[in-house]
């Protein structure tokens, strides 16, 4: 008989990110695997109220720093009276109250989720987080893995690289009515295509050096550059206003966020993900969004930092730049375009590699499997007489 288990995850944001999302769907693949989710996140959260709407256990936990304390008594009653077998943190508020609040509980397995690539300063509360108030550290890329271990010490057996698991759309467009109802969506003539970017508008992401790059080629290929995604006002406005210095504004379409995006990764010819790092340090973990994009079909290029590395292999999943490089995005942008039966290789090579490894089913696996390893370990440390810790 296998082991169903209740998991408690806690979140101090309040927004609707790629955090948010792979916390909802992680929880509805193990709800629909039979185990039980709880969710503590600020009542105002978004993951909040779509967990309380599908009609998991939620708890209004508000992590502010004036309700520290009153954060973590709530949180050791909660884990007192709801008894879960796992708790997953998420956030570095939530992480740096729930997991002393489990320990004191005594929450049999306690996992810190780190989500994004920046740096972890080595001082003595976050060797206490990572060391001796967890039991795994979970990350999404591989590269975040090496700094913390490096920083920590920590063995290969209390850190796992987990990427986030895509949710599988039933139905996908043809490629061909993807491009015609992007180009009607636009105002474009019916035969557009389009090469573009899907995510949020952010001074990480690298976008002037897209629209550079794109400025270097507009004049080779047919191509319209589409930016789909939402960002504060006055840096989607500096981006717009470059466009129209680089004399590309005519060709490239800010389209705003979307609430379905697989139709528009059916409609690219390309999806660039040009990602820098910030002060030196990789921003990016593994990127839902390029998995999305291989998923479909859609030819990837991303740049050669934090975990997309791990996803893209140059020249077989896609295409590889160093960050900031808009002359060699530009060729990589040409070869792609031009290339088809290389192109098409790498698409086949890439959607086959997702399938297999990066689907929410692969991912609800692989963390069932840790979970069913520490059971083991709880167990026989048991028989002995011992903390796991």
């Amino acid at each position: 008989m296998k082991s169903l288990y209740k998991i408690v995850h806690t979140a101090c944001h309040t927004g609707w990110g790629g955090v948010e999302k792979r916390i909802f769907n992680e929880s509805v693949w193990m709800h629909k695997n039979g185990h039980q989710i709880v969710i503590a996140a600020p009542g105002n959260s978004l993951l909040f109220l779509k967990a309380k709407e599908y009609g998991f256990r939620v708890y209004a936990v508000s992590f502010t720093p004036m309700g520290l304390f009153n954060s973590y008594r709530d949180l050791i009653r909660i884990f007192h009276d709801e008894q879960p077998h796992v708790l997953n943190t998420h956030g570095d508020i939530d992480a740096k109250i729930a997991l002393p609040a489990a320990k004191k509980a005594e929450v049999p397995c306690r996992i810190l989720s780190r989500h994004i690539s920046t740096h972890v300063r080595n001082f003595w509360y976050n060797r206490q987080l990572y060391k001796n108030l967890s039991h795994y550290v979970f990350t999404t890329d591989q590269y975040t893995s090496r700094h913390l271990q490096a920083m920590f010490k920590l063995k290969n057996t209390r850190i796992f690289s987990i990427p986030g698991g895509i949710q599988e759309p039933e139905t996908l467009m043809s490629r061909d009515e993807a491009r015609k109802a992007l180009a009607a969506a636009l105002g474009c003539d019916a035969n557009t295509r389009f090469a573009g970017y899907v995510g949020s508008l952010s001074k990480a992401q690298g976008l002037p050096t897209l629209l550079q790059a794109f400025k270097q080629v507009q004049s080779l290929i047919c191509h319209h550059l589409v930016l789909v995604g939402s960002g504060p006002d006055d840096y989607k406005n500096r981006l717009m206003d470059m466009a129209q210095d680089l004399g590309i504004l005519d060709r490239t379409h800010f389209t705003g966020c979307m609430e379905n995006v697989w139709p528009v990764y059916r409609a690219l010819d390309c999806k660039v993900l040009a990602s820098e790092n910030i002060n030196g340090i990789p921003f990016e973990g593994v990127p839902e969004s390029l998995l999305e994009a291989m998923y479909c079909s859609c030819p990837v290029i991303g740049s050669n930092t934090g975990g997309i590395p791990d996803i893209i292999s140059h020249g077989t999943t896609g295409l590889l730049f160093d960050p900031g490089d808009a002359g060699s995005l530009a060729k990589l942008l040409l070869e792609t375009l031009n290339q088809e039966a290389a192109t098409l290789e790498r698409v086949h090579t890439a959607r086959e590699r997702v399938r297999q490894f990066h689907t929410m089913d692969a991912m609800g696996r692989d963390i069932i499997r840790i979970y069913r390893l520490h059971q083991v370990r709880l167990n026989r440390h048991k028989g002995l007489g011992q903390d796991i810790l």
